[in-house]
């Protein structure tokens, strides 16, 4: 700082008197010159003075400059290392979830996790920590920091790197140990083979890994010897077993006695027993379950058949039938062997079908097929089908109008089942209304059961109609109410105390009541007994049910609705 203050310049003091007056002041100067070399002098002195003063200013601001600049670089240093303690910090946790991120997908067998982890993930995040640091003690901070966690990482990576190779030596030797119970569970005479090569694999495996210290290589070792033997040793004995059941189990256990013990074997013994009997019900319910689907598929072929290729001429009745059901219906069986309704089924709808082309069987219903067939129309286990009709049919034992009108009902009841207690319970209140039963004495109602017959008939479709509309009144199944929907479909078909007892004794004697019935002077035919409500048209000579609105021929056949 001294070199740099200017020495005081004295110039202006230097006196030079003119050419002129130079006598006149001549003695001026004599007289003043000791007044100015005392004046010279004192300045001088002054120089020498401020000199010194200047001096040791420079020297103290100087020193201030060195002070201020030390200052300003500790505040430095505070910071960085402030600032870059806590940016180690988190740079630790994220460091210790990446790696531990990086053991959760990897390969056991990859030996290079811990080396590629250093290098691509821990090296690069050192490096760009240390690059933050400017000053001397800060940059320190930071060779510390980076120090530290590398030589941490070495040694983590290190040992996790050495759990990995431990897995992986467990799982290919688990590997191993599968393929080789597999083997002696169906062959067991290689056990002692698949127990040699086992060890030897294992040995094999744990002394040339090179990440495996002694200690945790011997640990391995052991339990994979023990442990493998004896899953192979019980591998070998359940096949011994299941092939076997009476095999020589007291030999087994001198043998292998220190892999499996005799509970052990006795308890293997009755495994492979339940399990051959669960084999056996198995094998067997899914035979039994492989012929209920076959018959289903039956079913519902059959009825696609029929539904395509059968319809009924609104004018006679009848029911009209497509040739190709004929065609149709072999190749149900073909599609179905398994199905043990198959050859029962295609025979019952040929037949039915070879009885449609006979226009002379003038077939009438049976009661006692009709009852089975009506009251299982509400059958949970065993509904009433189009199969079961057809074959009532080809047999004569119904007619085409009963065959017509049943299966309506078997498609409506497919679509809208009234199935249950309720419905049950209640159809049978409706049959003791109109059957006769139970009353001591021979004979049998079969009127009755063609009225209840009748009725089914009628009040189903009604029924289902109201339920699907949204219509169906909430007494319509109160047999007890006279004003309620299943009541009012009874009521035609009711008789007198008298009526039904006459023609409950009028079978003994092979008559019936109801064929000498008249409406006017013309005969009621006998299968319309039943309807009350008949209105006879001598231009037509057909029989029309009032109640219904049912037309019948002169023979009581169903003409048109």
């Amino acid at each position: 700082m001294a070199g740099n203050i200017q020495p005081f310049d004295t110039g202006a003091l230097s006196l030079r008197p003119t050419e002129e007056g130079i006598n006149t002041v001549a003695g001026n100067a004599r007289r003043v010159g000791a007044f100015y070399n005392q004046g010279a002098g004192a300045l001088e002195g002054l120089a020498a003075s401020e000199k010194n003063a200047f001096g040791s200013a420079g020297r103290a601001i100087g020193s201030g400059i060195q002070a201020a600049g030390d200052a300003v670089v500790s505040k430095i240093d505070h910071d960085e290392i402030s600032h870059g303690g806590a940016v180690a910090s988190d740079m630790f946790v994220n460091l210790e979830k990446q790696w531990q991120d990086t053991l959760k997908t990897a390969d056991p067998n990859d030996k290079s996790v811990a080396a590629k982890f250093k290098e691509t993930v821990l090296q690069p995040a050192l490096d760009k920590f240390a690059e933050n640091f400017t000053t001397e003690k800060s940059q320190a901070f930071a060779d510390g920091i980076v120090n530290r966690y590398r030589q941490h990482f070495d040694t983590k990576t290190a040992a996790d790197q050495m759990e990995l190779a431990a897995v992986a030596t467990k799982q290919n030797a688990t590997k191993i140990i599968n393929n080789l119970s597999s083997a002696v569970y169906t062959d067991p005479s290689s056990l002692d083979t698949a127990i040699d090569t086992l060890k030897h694999s294992a040995g094999s495996i744990v002394d040339s890994s090179p990440v495996l210290d002694a200690v945790t290589g011997a640990k391995v070792k052991s339990e994979l010897n023990q442990k493998g033997v004896e899953a192979l040793v019980k591998s070998a004995v359940t096949g011994m077993i299941e092939k076997n059941p009476n095999i020589n189990l007291d030999a087994i256990q001198k043998k292998y006695g220190d892999y499996i013990n005799g509970g052990e074997l006795k308890m293997f013994q009755k495994a492979a027993e339940r399990q051959a009997k669960s084999d056996a019900l198995q094998a067997k319910q899914a035979a039994i379950l492989q012929r209920q689907q076959a018959d289903q598929e039956m079913h519902a072929g059959s009825n696609k058949v029929i539904n395509d290729n059968v319809s009924i001429d609104q004018q006679t009745g009848r029911p009209m039938i497509n040739p190709n059901f004929y065609k149709q219906t072999l190749d149900l069986a073909r599609k179905n062997p398994d199905a043990p309704s198959a050859a029962s089924t295609v025979r019952t709808m040929l037949d039915w079908a070879e009885s449609q082309q006979n226009k002379e069987l003038k077939a009438v219903d049976d009661p006692a097929v009709v009852k089975p067939l009506t009251d299982n129309l509400f059958s949970p286990d065993k509904p009433t089908t189009t199969i079961d009709l057809m074959r009532a049919r080809a047999k004569g034992q119904i007619s085409d109008h009963t065959f017509t009108v049943m299966n309506g009902l078997v498609k409506e009841l497919q679509e809208t089942p009234l199935k249950g207690p309720i419905y049950t319970n209640t159809m049978k209140a409706a049959h003791s209304a109109l059957v006769l039963t139970g009353v001591g004495i021979p004979g049998k109602d079969d009127k009755g059961e063609q009225n209840y017959a009748l009725f089914v008939q009628h009040f189903i479709p009604q029924y289902l109609a109201a339920t699907r509309a949204g219509t169906l009144p909430a007494n319509a199944l109160d047999v007890n109410d006279p004003k309620s929907m299943i009541s009012q479909a009874m009521e035609p078909f009711k008789r007198t105390v008298t009526q039904r007892i006459a023609d409950y004794t009028a079978t003994l004697g092979g008559g019936s009541t109801t064929a000498a019935r008249k409406v006017g002077d013309v005969p009621v035919p006998p299968a319309l007994g039943g309807i009350a409500s008949l209105q006879y048209n001598p231009t037509t000579r057909q029989w029309r049910d009032q109640t219904s609105g049912i037309v019948y021929d002169s023979a009581g056949n169903p003409v048109t609705k």
